[in-house]
């Protein structure tokens, strides 16, 4: 399931939070695109999924798309901006709270051809995402940051 803010037609813009604002950090992306719906970014169709599988038909044709997630391993609160078409993805040694994860789903739109020009990820590491908890301070304090940035690489 998706929520899709701004879309009138396929932009040439895609940015994308996953997560489930329910279960902790893993709540990262969503509060991420909430904070970029109000601003004015018109190339960006803005959307939240629970499942990276969501992507594969929002990919094929942008020139541009950024995925806001949650991840687990490090640092909590650490904001890491990586570029899987060129670096790869980390693969995480626990299971993701989405089923197949997102280096999955890059894999699988790789074989199909269902990638956009160019993917950046932007992810903030996360504490505690147990059913009905908020933020962790760490992450909340990383959405503005990540937001701003997010921002000016959509702008140009």
């Amino acid at each position: 399931m998706s929520t899709s803010w701004g879309s009138s037609g396929p932009r040439s813009v895609l940015l994308a939070g996953l997560g489930n604002p329910d279960r902790g950090d893993d709540g990262f992306g969503p509060a991420v695109l909430a904070r970029l719906a109000r601003l004015s970014l018109p190339e960006a169709e803005r959307i939240v999924c629970a499942r990276p599988l969501d992507l594969l038909d929002r990919w094929p044709g942008r020139r541009l798309a950024i995925v806001v997630d949650a991840a687990m391993g490090e640092e909590p609160g650490r904001l890491r901006r990586l570029e899987p078409l060129c670096q790869g993805l980390p693969r995480p040694t626990a299971c993701s709270t989405h089923g197949l994860g997102l280096a999955e789903a890059i894999d699988l739109g790789r074989s199909l051809g269902l990638l956009p020009a160019r993917l950046i990820v932007y992810a903030a590491e996360g504490l505690d995402f147990s059913p009905g908890a908020p933020l962790s301070p760490r992450v909340a304090a990383a959405v503005e940051e990540a937001a701003a940035r997010i921002a000016a690489e959509c702008r140009g």
